[in-house]
């Protein structure tokens, strides 16, 4: 299969999951609550580790600290539009916007579909790298204001996911084998957690509500955060390249491509946290989503050979 097809029949059905979860969101109060518990607390941990498994040493210790340094320094764009935007966006929602990627849901699929499941772990360790920084540091940074901040540092402290990591780093450089179950499980698993994803992006669409959107605005958000995210990519790979030289040219593909992800959904429980620009976060993630799918497809439709080759 091509690669263009590859997307097609991997990427595709997950919208339609999306449009599944928009038309029944009004009407499922907390299903998509309920989702997020079990990607977070069961899902995605077993995804990590069986996932880190698999990842060479190198490339957990380079692609994981690469990408948590992008997701912090996309901060800084969204610092600058926010001076620029006034009270229209508020300045934590858009510094989070700018900085969370999908790499489990949309990601995963992406890779598979032009790599193949062997490659999972490459977008698994850029993952790592992004949802450290999202469910700590950009945590905390969104929740302190709630919360507090002794309270925001202590529940980011909370979430699965930064102690599977840690335990999947621990046995993959002490080369301690899982149970071969987990070999069985994890393309289920990897389904599961797109599939399911997908369908929480689709669910916070449906709850988003009535009101007005300011589609300009949200093109400037899409647009900057769009070309930051290439910028600091393409400057952090480089200087890999240039002053490290470790990762091989699949792996700076796979990494690269993150750029074109689009914002993490869980942005819409930061906007509930706080109650700020609800409905705007999650048209945005709606409208990312969109235009992430659109440039996947534009640039696999031309250099998918070259991506692949």
């Amino acid at each position: 299969m091509n690669p263009l097809g590859a997307i097609a029949s991997h990427v595709l059905p997950l919208y339609g999951v999306l449009l599944f979860g928009w038309a029944i969101g009004k009407h499922t109060g907390g299903l998509a609550r309920w989702i997020s518990g079990l990607l977070v607390y069961a899902l995605i941990p077993v995804l990590v580790l069986g996932n880190v498994q698999q990842a060479e040493v190198a490339q957990i210790a380079i692609i994981t600290p690469l990408m948590f340094a992008v997701a912090a320094a996309m901060s800084l764009p969204a610092w600058w539009l926010s001076k620029r935007i006034g009270e229209d966006f508020d300045p934590r929602l858009l510094s989070a916007s700018f900085s969370f990627f999908n790499v489990a849901f949309f990601g995963i699929p992406v890779v598979k579909a032009l790599f193949g499941e062997a490659e999972i772990s490459t977008v698994v360790c850029a993952y790592m790298g992004s949802a450290l920084y999202g469910d700590t540091i950009g945590y905390y940074l969104i929740a302190r204001s709630k919360v507090g901040g002794k309270r925001a540092a202590t529940q980011a402290l909370r979430v699965p996911l930064v102690y599977a990591m840690v335990a999947a780093i621990v046995l993959r450089v002490w080369e301690v084998p899982l149970p071969a179950v987990m070999d069985t499980v994890q393309p289920g698993v990897s389904l599961a957690v797109s599939v399911l994803g997908m369908g929480v992006v689709g669910l916070g669409l449906g709850q988003a509500g009535e009101g007005r959107t300011e589609p300009r605005l949200l093109a400037k958000i899409l647009a900057l955060r769009q070309v930051s995210a290439a910028v600091l990519l393409a400057l952090a790979l480089g200087i890999e390249a240039l002053a490290v030289g470790t990762l091989d040219r699949q792996d700076r593909i796979i990494v690269g491509l993150v750029a074109l992800f689009p914002i993490a959904a869980n942005i819409t429980v930061f906007a509930t946290l706080i109650d700020k620009n609800k409905r705007e976060a999650a048209i945005l993630i709606g409208a990312s989503s969109a235009v992430s799918l659109i440039l996947v497809a534009a640039v696999v439709g031309v250099a998918g050979g070259i991506l692949t080759g």
